[in-house]
């Protein structure tokens, strides 16, 4: 998933609206309206902002 990550082309100091809003683009529109993958989309999203926190991690640790 963090290749998905990647494609979304987000700065780093993105806010986490805006990672959300970048990952719905990437899915399909049939799977934002089916009701029955609604957790599978709630669980897309959480990784995402995983990746994008420890992106966020990543250059505070390296930065001096």
């Amino acid at each position: 998933m963090f290749g998905t990550y990647n494609r979304l082309n987000l700065p780093v100091d993105a806010s986490w609206q805006t990672v959300v809003r970048a990952a719905i683009k990437k899915l399909d529109p049939k799977s934002l309206k089916d009701p029955q993958l609604r957790p599978d989309r709630r669980t897309f999203y959480r990784i995402m902002l995983e990746h994008h926190e420890r992106a966020q991690e990543m250059v505070a640790a390296y930065r001096l």
